[in-house]
């Protein structure tokens, strides 16, 4: 749940200040120390190896991490943070370097809470040294991310848990830009999709040049599986948009095949709706 302005309740879930009282937390929120920041898409809002002289509550959108290799010359996503999540903490505790350990960056418009070091000091002397005070539990990497999604849907349940953990083999990550195609009516379909965040718009054109608008589909949801479909001649009888910049998993169409082979009640299921899709267009 996004929030305007942050308040007692939601600076205390942060482990680093969640032994204070309401009135401490407010001190910290009053503080002109303090303050609220608003980042634009792709916007950078820290870079690693730099000198950390601050952490931020994540108010409102979504911010990637990621970390330098290959000597540098590329940059891996690890995490996606949301609505109260918190990062930037790592190196101001104690122990560390003082250095960034990764770069973030706003992957929707965000509006955050800055803390000043300060303040990140001033109270780690009263937490338990047994207490982890880092985002680590706190975040999935993107690869916790793809699994997690797989194994919560509907269409991988039939999947044994050695075939999901070898996703890696049979699925790729892929980002696309706002207002990108993804796939376009008729074509020749080879892969499903699986929105990991963002929005995708799923539209057909009719004989007038008209666009018919049939779902905006969500995390969690999916497109492109008819094309895949047994009896079906492979060819997409939809376009799919995105709404702004989107995470997906492209799933190769073998592996979808070979769920449906072993659930026939969701292949039936796949099949009315594709049924259906037909008589509308």
């Amino acid at each position: 749940m996004t929030v305007n302005n942050i308040n007692p309740s939601h600076l205390g879930k942060v482990p680093i200040f969640s032994n204070l009282s309401d009135a401490e937390l407010q001190e910290i929120i009053n503080s002109p120390d303090n303050g609220y920041e608003e980042y634009e898409m792709k916007q950078g809002i820290i870079r690693e190896e730099e000198i950390g002289d601050c952490m931020y509550i994540i108010l409102e959108g979504t911010v990637d991490v990621s970390i330098r290799s290959g000597g540098g010359s590329r940059e891996i996503s690890i995490a996606t943070l949301r609505a109260g999540d918190f990062f930037g903490e790592q190196s101001l505790l104690p122990g560390s370097d003082g250095r960034r350990n990764a770069s973030v960056r706003a992957m929707h418009p965000s509006k955050l809470f800055r803390i000043d070091k300060k303040h990140v000091l001033l109270h780690i002397d009263g937490i338990d040294e047994s207490e982890d005070v880092t985002m680590v539990p706190k975040f999935k990497t993107e690869e916790q991310e793809v699994r997690d999604m797989l194994g919560n849907l509907r269409l991988f349940q039939s999947l044994a848990s050695f075939e999901l953990d070898s996703y890696r083999n049979w699925t790729e990550v892929i980002t696309v830009g706002p207002g990108d195609f993804i796939v376009k009516e008729s074509e020749h379909g080879e892969h499903l999709y699986v929105i990991l965040d963002g929005i995708v718009e799923v539209f057909i054109i009719d004989e007038d040049g008209k666009i018919n608008i049939l779902a905006r589909l969500k995390p969690g949801e999916y497109f492109g599986e008819q094309a895949l479909m047994e009896g079906n001649n492979s060819e997409r009888n939809a376009y799919a948009r995105t709404d702004n910049e989107t995470r997906l998993i492209k799933i190769a169409k073998d592996y979808f095949k070979l769920a449906l082979k072993r659930d026939s009640v969701l292949a039936e299921a796949l099949t009315k709706v594709g049924e259906s899709q037909k008589l509308q267009s």
